[in-house]
């Protein structure tokens, strides 16, 4: 479609040839030599390896993401039986504010988003009477999921939505089956492809380290294992150094230090940091709860203009040892765009909540008008997006936005599908994805039997 084509090129013209923070110089230097770690994803890696050969850069890579990102919502707009205004309101998702900041980046989060909404446009498009959309879904979704670790809970939910479309007379036992083999075979995938990394770097140290810290401070005494600090540290300079809004400030502004949460740790070691966290939350669990709630305010919430912008954006193009210097977009419109959304930075604008809250306001029209395939839809968006978002008051170790930008897509698109369904008044209420609508023959079917249906 021209509007998603325009986005395409208003993306290209803001931000090209993308903006690289010190996660994308990590991985593109892999990219360039051998895979030492999967702290960045070593999917992307590979398909970094591979465009590198055709053009040196974060060029390739940025334009790939913004290409499944149009796509996804062109066909999603595209294979909904809605009126046109509600087509053009899902393909005005693409301004979203924190949507349009994020898409600038060559983040995995970013890769993640696009293929996820990719994968939703090709279920649209075979719903709609093209079968073998469905097929194109698995692959895509394969890189969702190798995106990150905890991709699987946003994947999840669309590859239930595929399986009730690739098995349209199926019973339940046979989708949810299939539905199970599809999403084991894809994690077997993404492991293989991990494994081609020198090493495996465990994450839950850094979220360890920053929850320990805060319990330190509660309890007045350090209870970090002294092999993971220096011998001067005290509770006074964790206090100091230590921020709501990420880890790293602790990390990197103390001064007695603090051993590297991603570095190699004997087993030993790690045993004792797991153990140790685990103790000191058991022994104060409303001080951790505490913590964590401060964590969660500063991620979903809306965050002061005196915290790092880096928290939303990097406008920069960060080097990393030997990497090539990359050219940055110094054009007037990303300028102009860098200034408006420094400016707007500490509103609602660029806060979590809102876009959550408008998908959680709309999920009982979905529900009620689940009989329609686009409120259906909403139903599997909004259960991507929140199981994405839940475990985050509890596992996120910084505010970065760049963590729920799937979850605010989702949900706002959710909410456009629900009031864009217009089920029949007589239509058959069905659970959700419950049917399957062959528009080339005209006809829809669940377990062989014949429903009225509207889209």
């Amino acid at each position: 479609m021209l509007l998603a084509a325009l986005g395409f090129a208003t993306d290209w013209a803001l931000y090209w040839p993308g903006q690289m923070s010190f996660d994308s110089a990590y991985a593109w230097w892999q990219a360039r030599g051998e895979t030492v770690t999967d702290v960045a994803s070593p999917t992307l890696i590979a398909l970094w390896r591979i465009t590198d050969r055709l053009y040196a850069g974060p060029g390739p890579v940025f334009a790939l993401h913004l290409a499944m990102f149009w796509s996804g919502l062109a066909l999603l707009a595209g294979g909904l039986r809605i009126g046109t205004a509600w087509r053009v309101a899902l393909l005005a998702c693409g301004a979203l504010p924190i949507v349009l900041v994020l898409r600038g980046h060559v983040w995995t989060d970013v890769g993640m988003l696009g293929a996820l909404l990719l994968a939703c446009g090709l279920l649209a498009r075979a719903q709609a009477g093209r079968r073998a959309a469905l097929w194109a879904v698995p692959p895509v979704l394969l890189y969702a999921l190798g995106m990150r670790h905890n991709a699987v809970l946003a994947v999840a939910p669309i590859v239930a939505a595929w399986a009730w479309l690739a098995w349209p007379r199926g019973g339940i036992g046979r989708r949810v089956g299939s539905g199970l083999l599809t999403l084991a075979a894809l994690l077997a995938a993404v492991t293989a492809i991990n494994r081609q990394a020198r090493s495996h770097v465990p994450l839950w140290p850094i979220l360890a380290q920053g929850d320990l810290a805060a319990l330190s401070i509660a309890s007045g005494r350090v209870l970090l294992p002294a092999f993971s600090v220096g011998p001067t540290l005290d509770v006074a300079e964790l206090a100091e150094v230590s921020r709501p809004w990420s880890v790293t400030a602790m990390l990197q502004n103390n001064r007695s230090g603090i051993r590297d949460p991603l570095g190699e740790w004997p087993a030993e070691d790690l045993r004792v940091l797991r153990e140790t966290w685990f103790d000191a939350i058991r022994a104060d669990p409303v001080a951790y709860l505490a913590h964590r709630w401060r964590v969660t305010r500063a991620l979903f919430g809306t965050q002061p203009r005196e915290w790092p912008a880096t928290l939303l954006y990097v406008d920069a193009q960060i080097g990393y040892r030997d990497n090539p210097p990359v050219a940055p977009n110094d054009g007037a419109a990303h300028r102009a765009l860098m200034r408006w959304v420094e400016a707007w930075r500490p509103t609602a604008v660029f806060a979590i909540w809102p876009y959550l809250l408008i998908g959680l306001a709309a999920a009982p029209l979905a529900w009620r008008r689940r009989a329609a395939f686009p409120a259906t839809a909403a139903l599997y968006l909004l259960a991507s997006a929140w199981l994405y978002a839940l475990p985050y008051p509890l596992l996120a170790p910084s505010a970065e936005l760049r963590y729920l930008g799937w979850s605010c897509l989702a949900s706002v698109l959710a909410a456009i599908l629900a009031l864009a369904a217009r089920p029949a008044p007589h239509a058959v209420q069905r659970p959700p994805g419950a049917y399957f609508v062959d528009a080339r023959a005209g006809r829809s079917g669940a377990g062989g039997a014949s429903t009225t249906t509207t889209e």
